[in-house]
């Protein structure tokens, strides 16, 4: 469909200091090329804690996470980027906010952001003399609002794009937005198949020497939780993305974020299911009759998974709990539906069951949570190979062409 209306209007709000953000908004180019587009940017702040838990964390994964997409896709992020310093970001803050328009806020933000993440302040500083800049004080004042305006129209993240009612975070939700603008006429009659392809020739990164089974089989840890609809999301496909390598998943149960102390506001807990619903109708996963694993009922769940992965049903068992939960509107608290999920999955329900106790040691899982600690993590799914790790489903093309470096196929 070509496009017949006038540009559609996306607002796009970005932190100067988001390394998502920052390869965001060097897809818009390309993207306004492509879609009759156009651009409202607002500059906003970091979320508080109920939002963004682990700040640290979150910039570490960040930095890590930009490096590795500017391999594969054609996007530009220093290969050794370091964390913005306070005061560098907050210069840069000040200059977006005393942007005039959106042509020069894109050209100010992409210059900047390449300074700080390069950790060069005295280029971040010479890029600001230009202009009469808000004081600190008003800036403040203004990064709050627009904190406040933003929640009150559903999202709270740096480096996502509002249009129509629809939010779609980094260059992850691509997709999902130029379908929409397709829908709405929007398209520009280019035959340019989508706006941001994977490199032909990526520079893949070396994995080491991978941990082994007995008989040499690579293996790829694969950290997830039965509460994580994006590990679902990803479950299915992780499977079978290892049959067609030279490596066995093994499955690493953690607690779930809100049961370890984490806060999961309802804002951010409606934003993931409407986001994995999309997202399980792009890669054909069932999602929607969902009834929330927590409490005695997860820790039932959990305890037959030892037994699962003795009797060699792990990844059977594994599948269908995830199936049951977030496609089936099974209840892990119902002996009657852990039974079933534990039949469906191979094995004996009533020998499963004598496992299912909440108040069984769960330790194992305690255990794992303490590794992804040490890759600077704490949410499912991720995944390991090697010295080399990646967070999150839409990491799978990716984590498959390195795969496909380091293992090769069967």
């Amino acid at each position: 469909m070509h496009a017949t209306r006038d540009p559609a209007l996306l607002t796009v709000f970005h932190r100067a200091d988001d390394p998502w953000s920052l390869l965001l908004l060097q897809a818009l180019p390309r993207l306004s090329e492509i879609h009759s587009v156009a651009f409202r940017f607002v500059t906003v702040p970091l979320a508080g804690p109920d939002h963004v838990p682990r700040p640290a964390m979150l910039m570490a994964n960040g930095l890590r996470d930009a490096v590795d997409l500017a391999r594969h896709h054609p996007l530009v992020f220093p290969r050794r980027p370091v964390a913005p310093d306070a005061g560098s970001v907050a210069l840069a803050t000040r200059m977006l906010l005393a942007q005039p328009d959106p042509r020069s806020y894109l050209d100010c933000a992409l210059a900047l952001g390449q300074a700080l993440f390069a950790g060069d302040a005295a280029a971040v500083a010479d890029l600001c003399k230009s202009r009469a800049l808000p004081t600190p004080e008003e800036a403040d004042a203004m990064l709050a609002e627009a904190g406040r305006a933003q929640r009150r129209l559903g999202h709270y993240h740096s480096g996502m794009i509002l249009f129509e009612g629809g939010w779609y975070w980094g260059i992850d939700r691509l997709y999902h937005l130029e379908q929409a603008l397709i829908a709405l006429g929007h398209r520009r009659p280019t035959g340019v198949p989508g706006c941001l392809p994977l490199r032909d020739d990526p520079e893949l990164p070396d994995v080491g020497g991978p941990e082994r089974d007995a008989d040499g089989t690579a293996v790829l840890r694969y950290y997830c939780s039965f509460r994580s609809p994006y590990a679902y999301i990803a479950a299915d496909r992780a499977f079978a993305l290892a049959r067609r390598y030279r490596v066995r998943v093994d499955p690493r149960l953690i607690i779930p974020m809100k049961m370890a102390g984490f806060a999961i506001p309802a804002e951010k807990a409606g934003y993931f299911r409407f986001d994995c619903a999309r997202e399980g109708l792009r890669h054909g996963v069932r999602f929607g009759r969902f009834t929330d694993p927590f409490g005695d009922g997860l820790r039932r769940a959990m305890a037959i998974v030892p037994h699962a992965m003795r009797t060699g049903k792990g990844e059977a068992y594994i599948l269908s709990v995830m199936r049951g939960v977030w496609a089936d509107g099974l209840d892990t608290a119902r002996d009657d539906d852990l039974a079933r999920m534990c039949g469906r999955a191979g094995l004996d329900p009533a020998a499963a069951m004598r496992h299912a106790d909440p108040s069984a040691d769960l330790g194992w899982a305690d255990r794992h949570r303490e590794e992804l600690a040490q890759h600077q993590q704490y949410a499912a799914p991720v995944f390991v190979i090697g010295d080399y790790m990646t967070w999150g489903q839409d990491r799978l093309p990716i984590l498959e062409r390195v795969l496909d470096h380091a293992v090769g196929r069967r």
